[in-house]
């Protein structure tokens, strides 16, 4: 199997591996509550049928996988995090679906298949080289093999996330500019970008479209959770390195003040803007 560090990918393993996978592991009730209504988008572009066979890529803890697999479809989900790949085993081995999982890098590692489709909620953005990654995706699949998946639109249209990066933002003297189209949560914000991408790897009949939901923050920890989830982002934590200790402190007081004044019965929703993108090879 290739190293993460031989693909360019050794900084996201690096992540996900350590205090990326254990925060997602820790936080697994928020994300399921926060990202299940991505599910059922995935779920309708890919219409799996019993006997199928489908790749997850970044498959994180399970959630979409094991999802997914109830339609009778055998799946298989990949993370590049040993951590979240443990847990979703874990969950696997109790339930009732067809679901495997294993820690490999997409963009390098045979994948194995051949599959008759694949999909990802969230996890195709952190790819060193995403032509290459969608290349090896495509070389596992059948003929004509269906790909779906949904990455986020630019940060401003987002402001689950990017109301704390804001506050931030406006509490540190030098911020640093966005990260732009480089690997992370945002990279294929631009979705005439990301369809150029697909185009060189080899995908056909690519479209996509928006989809806008509203997105409960916090899980079952009303606004305070919904401030620190604000606070925990890796966009969040990298301009958290740059302040003072007391930066999260002032930055935390200012976000429960706007989150108080828009909750419903303790209870923090915010609008996630998505792109879902399909195709076939």
């Amino acid at each position: 199997m290739t190293t993460a560090a031989a693909s360019g990918n050794e900084e996201q393993a690096k992540y996900w591996s350590e205090e990326g996978g254990l925060s997602w592991v820790r936080d697994q009730q928020l994300f399921d509550l926060m990202l299940s209504p991505f599910n059922t988008q995935l779920r309708q572009r890919l219409n799996l049928q019993s006997g199928e066979r489908a790749l997850e890529i970044g498959c994180g803890f399970g959630s979409t996988a094991l999802d997914l697999a109830q339609s009778g479809a055998s799946v298989h989900g990949v993370d590049i995090s040993p951590l979240m790949i443990q847990r979703a085993q874990e969950r696997a081995n109790e339930s009732n679906v067809e679901a495997t999982f294993l820690v490999a890098d997409a963009q390098e590692d045979p994948l194995g298949g051949p599959y008759d489709a694949a999909f990802s909620r969230f996890g195709v953005m952190f790819f060193a080289d995403p032509v290459r990654a969608f290349r090896n995706i495509a070389s596992s699949m059948r003929p004509n093999g269906r790909l779906a998946f949904v990455c986020w639109q630019p940060l401003e249209r987002n402001p689950w996330i990017n109301a704390g990066v804001t506050v931030l933002s406006d509490l540190l003297d030098d911020p640093p500019p966005a990260a732009g189209d480089a690997p992370g949560p945002f990279a294929f914000a631009d979705p005439d970008r990301t369809s150029a991408l697909l185009a060189e790897a080899g995908w056909v009949n690519i479209m996509f479209d928006s989809y806008d939901v509203p997105i409960r923050m916090g899980g079952e920890n009303g606004i305070a959770g919904a401030v620190e989830q604000s606070l925990s982002s890796s966009v969040a934590r990298k301009l958290l390195t740059l302040g003072t200790p007391s930066l999260r402190e002032r930055a935390a007081e200012i976000l429960h003040e706007k989150f108080s004044g828009q909750a419903t019965d303790g209870v923090v929703y915010s609008t996630g803007s998505t792109w879902i993108f399909t195709a076939i090879c």
